[in-house]
C-alpha cells in the first residue's frame, strides 16, 4: 500500500512539464520517501504543479484540502501536512494577502534547490543516480531550456541596442525586488561528497527575486538584502569567474552563480562537444588576433574549455556559451562578446515559460509517437 502511495505521487510528478519517470532500479521511490511521509504522499498527489516565480500559481488551503478530504484527512491535518511539506522543501509555501498558499515544484528548479542548507549524503547520491539514469534522458528532448547564460557588465558589440532582458543590471535596477542571497545547494552537494568548487571558496552566491525571493525568506532558505547589496555581490562572482544563468524569461526570477565543477547543468555541458547548440544565449566571444598577446588569462576563465593558446588565443565556437568570464582580466581588451546571428527572445514571464516548456514536450513525444 505504501509502495502505491509513492507510485502515485511520481506518477502525477510526471505530468509536470518537465518529465519524473520511474525508472527499474527504485530510485525515484527512494528520492520521494526522503522527501515526503506516507500521509504527505497521499496529499501531495493532488497538489498542482506551481512556478517557482510566480504565486499566481499556487493554490489555498481550502483548494486542496476539497481535494482530498474523500481521503479521511480533517482540514487541520491537511495545513499541518502542508506546513510540514514546505517547511522540509517538499513542496513550495507561502502567504499571500494574509492566506497561506502552496504548490508542488519540479525536481529542478525546485525540489533539489529547496534542499539547501539540509541536503544529505544520502539524498544527494540518489538524485545523482536518478538524474543520470533517468531524468537527463527523460527531458533531453525538450530543446526549451529552464536557464539561460547572461554575460555581467561586459560591453556586447552589435548593430542594435542590447534587450533589456539580457542586461542582468538593468533587470536588478528596473525590479521592485524582494531580493534574497541563497546558499548555492549545488557546491553543498559537492562538499557532501568531498569535492570542494574549484572556482570560488563562498557558498552564498545565488539570488532570487521577487515571488521566489519571498518563498526563500518565508521559509527560512534565504536572507532579504537590499538591491544595494545584490549587485555588489552580482560584481565580486563576476570577478571570481562564476557563470551567470537566469531563469530563461524576460521577467527574472533567480540569477545562479555556476561553475562546470558543481552546478549539475555546466557540468553536464562541459561533456558535450557542442556545448554552444543546448545553451540558451544570445552571445559569443571572439578574439582580435592583432590585440591578442597569447598570456593566456582566457585559457584559464574558460570554464567550457572553448580556448585553446597558439600564438594567440583561439575559441571553439561550437564550446561557447557566451558567459563573458574570458573577457573579465584580458589586460590586452583583445576579447569580446557578439551578437548571435538568430537572437533568441525569452518567454515574457516565468509562466510563460512553462506554458513553452510544455508545449515542447508535447511537441517531442508527438514526434516520437510518430517514429514509433
Amino acid at each position: 500500500m505504501t509502495l502505491e502511495v509513492y507510485r502515485r505521487l511520481q506518477e502525477h510528478f510526471n505530468s509536470f512539464p518537465l518529465r519524473f519517470p520511474a525508472t527499474e532500479s527504485g530510485v525515484e521511490i527512494r528520492l520521494l520517501k526522503r522527501l515526503f511521509t506516507p500521509e504527505e504522499a497521499d496529499i501531495a498527489s493532488v497538489i498542482k504543479c506551481g512556478h517557482v516565480g510566480s504565486f499566481d500559481t499556487y493554490e489555498i488551503l481550502d483548494e486542496i484540502f476539497n481535494r482530498v478530504k474523500h481521503l479521511g484527512y480533517s482540514k487541520d491535518e491537511v495545513e499541518e501536512h502542508l506546513g510540514n511539506m514546505a517547511r522540509k522543501g517538499a513542496i513550495m509555501g507561502s502567504t499571500r494577502n494574509g492566506k497561506k498558499i502552496y504548490a508542488n515544484a519540479l525536481l529542478i528548479v525546485g525540489l533539489y534547490e529547496f534542499q539547501v542548507d539540509k541536503l544529505t549524503k544520502e539524498f544527494q547520491e540518489d538524485l545523482d543516480q536518478y538524474l543520470d539514469e533517468a531524468w537527463y534522458p527523460a527531458n533531453n528532448d525538450i530543446r526549451v531550456r529552464q536557464l539561460r547564460t547572461i554575460p555581467v557588465g561586459i560591453k556586447i558589440e552589435h548593430e542594435n541596442p542590447i534587450a533589456k532582458y539580457d542586461d542582468i543590471k538593468v533587470l536588478f535596477e528596473q525590479s521592485v525586488g524582494p531580493f534574497s542571497k541563497i546558499n548555492c545547494v549545488c557546491r553543498q552537494s559537492k562538499d557532501l561528497l568531498n569535492e570542494p568548487c574549484q572556482v570560488t571558496d563562498r557558498r552564498e552566491v545565488c539570488m532570487a527575486v521577487g515571488d521566489m525571493a519571498q518563498l526563500y525568506i518565508d521559509q527560512g532558505y534565504g536572507r532579504e538584502i537590499p538591491k544595494e547589496e545584490a549587485l555588489h555581490y552580482l560584481k565580486k562572482n563576476e570577478e571570481e569567474g562564476l557563470i551567470f544563468q537566469l531563469s530563461n524569461s524576460q521577467e527574472m526570477i533567480f540569477v545562479c552563480s555556476c561553475c562546470a565543477c558543481c552546478c549539475a547543468g555546466l557540468v553536464g555541458l562541459k561533456q558535450l562537444p557542442n556545448p554552444a547548440d543546448y545553451t540558451s544565449s544570445n552571445y559569443q566571444a571572439v578574439i582580435d588576433e592583432e590585440l591578442c598577446s597569447g598570456c593566456g588569462n582566457c585559457v584559464d576563465r574558460c570554464q567550457m574549455e572553448a580556448i585553446t593558446l597558439n600564438d594567440f588565443a583561439v575559441i571553439e565556437q561550437k564550446r561557447c556559451i557566451g558567459c563573458g568570464n574570458c573577457i573579465i582580466g584580458c589586460p590586452e581588451e583583445a576579447i569580446s562578446l557578439v551578437s548571435k546571428e538568430n537572437l533568441g527572445i525569452p518567454p515574457l514571464t516565468s509562466i510563460d515559460l512553462f506554458t513553452t516548456i510544455e508545449k515542447a514536450r508535447r511537441k517531442a513525444e508527438t514526434k516520437s509517437d510518430v517514429k514509433n
